[in-house]
């Protein structure tokens, strides 16, 4: 037990210092979100009573995890006013489409290339595809806010 609440202190300390380093740098916290969460993990190096491998928390992370997606899906829904989307509604449908047929296109292609099986790559890239599209609209919203 006393491991776990030091795994959530940590990975509390580190989306802090992720903040931090967003704020100072004045840019959207997401990048440097995701570079935190690929430098700790079951790779990451355990320094004396520090141990950034996360592995009795790993549940409960992850639950925080999918959490912080309803929680970015739901803030980037209160950016956002229907009169503003429909008045950019056309080059909003557009580019939107675009991309998400890229997205879409990469997420299945790439799993096809690596042999897995169909119904798993469907579920995979729908939702690489939702996702990374919240994230990029949230890194857009911060990049408005910051300039």
């Amino acid at each position: 037990m006393e491991h776990l609440i030091l795994e959530i202190g940590l990975a509390l300390a580190l989306i802090a210092g992720a903040g931090l380093i967003a704020g100072k740098l004045r840019i959207s916290i997401v990048p440097i979100l995701i570079l935190a969460g690929m430098i700790v993990g079951p790779q990451a190096p355990h320094i004396g009573v520090l141990d950034f491998r996360f592995i009795q928390s790993t549940p409960l992370i992850n639950f925080m995890g999918r959490l912080g997606v309803l929680f970015l899906l739901f803030s980037l829904g209160l950016e956002f006013s229907i009169k503003r989307l429909l008045t950019a509604g056309p080059s909003i449908i557009r580019s939107g489409t675009m991309y998400m047929v890229i997205n879409l296109a990469i997420a299945i292609i790439f799993p096809l290339l690596l042999g897995w099986p169909v119904k798993e790559i469907l579920v995979v890239a729908g939702i690489m595809t939702i996702s990374s599209s919240a994230i990029v609209a949230k890194v857009i919203v911060d990049f408005k806010e910051g300039s």
